[in-house]
């Protein structure tokens, strides 16, 4: 008798943990059920399968728009062999942090330049800009991209920090690459990357609905150099002539403000680091205050990035796991 239920225990022990060990494969397997392929392979596979069908679609859509010189985009592949043989390289060292870098580095200039191009194909309609509606908006929340513009102008020092505090944008994008996989959890620098994407995608869908430029048009903000610039290219892209790809002004979006999905997403990949998460959402805050301190954006544009950053880290924590 003692046999008989020692078995049926190591039974049912059997069939829970298999049980178990199938839940985990589950879990574990990402989309449509990739159990055989690692963590890190199912990444290069999705973002490389929506990577190369983007750069399908852009090449149609920018044929069917009349948008000319995507020649241009060919300038980031001398960057890219070199890095690809300092991935190489890594590899066979071996240097496997270096590699990951250098491999995440490559999506990052991938994903950058492709992405970029659906800004200026999505802004190819003659549908009207909406920047008196977002100035209205301000306006029954009781905010004035002006008012703070001007404030802050009247303190050279002050002004001149807050154009610094525009700048850290890129520093927080290349923290949020390199400090995650250096320190030996790439997982975070690929969903900042996957989050890029998304927030990327829907962006190019709300500018090709809704394009607005800048609450310089609307308020009382003298334009800078590249206010201008961006005003002046906006409206040849929404002009029936051919257009030419501009790069300096090809990421130019306003609503939602990219600046504050790109500071929030950085943050949000350097949150795991105890010394560092601070410095990093302190830096995320100053970008965040400094695109309407700078005239660059609505308070509407803020909001509707911190938005869009929110979703972007639910999507992309399920894409990339």
């Amino acid at each position: 008798m003692n046999y008989q239920v020692q078995g049926i225990i190591q039974g049912h022990d059997s069939k829970a943990l298999a049980k178990a060990n199938e839940i985990n494969r589950i879990e574990h397997a990402g989309p449509y059920g990739l159990a055989f392929i690692s963590a890190d392979a199912r990444f290069k596979l999705w973002i490389g399968l929506a990577l190369l069908s983007l750069v399908i679609g852009e090449i149609f859509l920018a044929d069917m728009v009349h948008l000319t010189g995507l020649v241009q985009i060919l300038g980031c592949w001398p960057g890219l062999a070199v890095l690809a043989g300092c991935y190489i390289y890594c590899g066979l060292r071996p240097f496997p942090k270096l590699r990951d870098v250098c491999e995440l580095l490559i999506w990052a200039v991938l994903v950058t330049n492709i992405l970029a191009l659906l800004f200026p194909i999505a802004s190819r309609n003659q549908r009207p800009f909406v920047d008196s509606t977002l100035a209205a908006m301000d306006g029954r929340l009781h905010f004035s991209t002006a008012f703070a513009a001007h404030f802050i102008a009247q303190s050279p020092a002050i002004g001149a920090t807050s154009n610094i505090a525009y700048g850290l944008m890129i520093p927080l994008i290349l923290a949020a690459l390199f400090i995650p996989t250096i320190c030996g959890h790439p997982l975070e620098s690929r969903r900042f990357i996957a989050a890029i994407a998304i927030a990327a995608l829907v962006t190019a869908a709300i500018t090709a609905l809704w394009p607005s430029a800048g609450p310089w048009v609307t308020e009382n903000i003298e334009p800078t150099k590249a206010q201008a610039g961006v005003t002046a290219y906006l409206a040849r892209l929404h002009s029936a002539a051919p257009v030419a790809l501009d790069l300096e002004n090809a990421g130019i979006v306003s609503f939602p403000s990219f600046h504050v999905v790109f500071a929030v997403l950085a943050a949000w990949a350097l949150r795991s680091f105890r010394h560092i998460r601070v410095c990093g959402w302190l830096a995320a805050g100053l970008v965040v205050v400094s695109t309407i301190t700078t005239g660059w954006h609505y308070g509407v544009d803020v909001l509707a990035g911190l938005a869009l950053s929110a979703l972007s880290i639910v999507v992309a924590r399920k894409a990339a796991r």
